[in-house]
């Protein structure tokens, strides 16, 4: 019985192994002949001639639909497919191209291609360069006591290259923000600028150094009923106000050590000829490390007398 099993199974092999060639074949030529759908990304890469920009990112990013037999499909991985668009030497201003097969390399024509949304619109302009000086950008506040006195920009001017037309808008750079918050001493700092108003823009140099100054912080101080004097003159004279008020500046370590006999206020009345009235200017006085805020008043009337002064 195991004999003729074997037998049978052995029994007209050709024929047996041709049908399952045949079945084999005929398979894959069903297979073949299969239609099929796949969704796939198309990344558009945008190229443009020298001496011009684009608006916004060089690559877009498009859906689309192949359709074809599973043997040409077969070939696509699930990388997306990559497309050239070649902008036209002249071109400047909005442009609108429509991608398709044409701009895919090496694309096969017997797989439809269908691109979902295939527009693309772009705007083109010339590149455009020129100077404009640059801003520090600070956050936060000094420590105690102190303030910024002065700020020292190294180089104060760099070189902006991009589209004409958002350069049009840019006066200046600003710095990276720059946290001062507790400075308590001067200190450099080495820091990236950039075009707030045009993002694409090139910087040269991209960066610069920004030296901050401290100082202490000042205050102001009002001396009320400081006497008014007038001096240069040989004659009797009175004024009216006889006294003003003064308000200077410094350091609280300073301005505590100044007291109201410390100011002088007074009008050169050299040269006046006697028996007039005259408006003059407020001269005034101050200690070392202090500035004059005000004088109120700003002016004064004297009279100058025919009588002289007795030496």
């Amino acid at each position: 019985m195991k004999i003729r099993v074997i037998t049978s199974l052995f029994r007209n092999l050709q024929y047996k192994f041709a049908a399952l060639v045949l079945a084999c074949l005929f398979w894959y030529i069903v297979q073949g002949e299969e239609i099929l759908e796949i969704n796939r990304r198309i990344v558009v890469n945008i190229q443009v001639p020298d001496g011009r920009l684009i608006k916004g990112p060089e690559t877009r990013i498009l859906d689309a639909t192949l359709r074809g037999s599973r043997v040409l499909l077969g070939d696509f991985s699930t990388k997306p497919l990559e497309a050239t668009l070649r902008i036209q030497d002249g071109k400047v201003g909005q442009v609108r191209y429509r991608i398709d097969r044409e701009y895919i390399k090496n694309w096969d024509n017997r797989i439809k291609l269908t691109v979902h949304d295939p527009y693309i619109t772009i705007f083109v302009d010339e590149r455009a360069t020129k100077k404009v000086p640059v801003k520090e950008f600070l956050k936060g506040v000094p420590s105690d006591g102190h303030i910024i006195e002065k700020t020292l920009i190294k180089p104060n001017v760099v070189t902006i290259s991009g589209l004409k037309t958002e350069l049009s808008h840019v006066d200046e750079v600003l710095t990276e923000p720059i946290d001062i918050s507790g400075l308590s001493a001067s200190k450099t700092f080495e820091v990236k600028v950039g075009a707030e108003h045009a993002p694409k823009a090139a910087l040269t140099p991209a960066t610069v150094a920004v030296n901050l100054l401290l100082g202490e912080q000042k205050i102001n101080k009002r001396f009320a009923s400081v006497p008014l004097d007038i001096v240069g003159s040989d004659f009797l004279t009175t004024a009216r106000p006889q006294l003003v008020s003064i308000v200077i500046q410094g350091t609280p370590g300073v301005l505590s050590f100044v007291k109201r006999g410390d100011l002088e206020a007074f009008i050169d009345a050299r040269d006046l000829p006697p028996g007039k009235q005259y408006s003059r200017p407020i001269q005034v006085k101050i200690p070392p490390d202090t500035v004059l805020i005000e004088t109120a008043p700003q002016t004064a009337t004297i009279e100058v007398q025919n009588q002289r002064r007795q030496n």
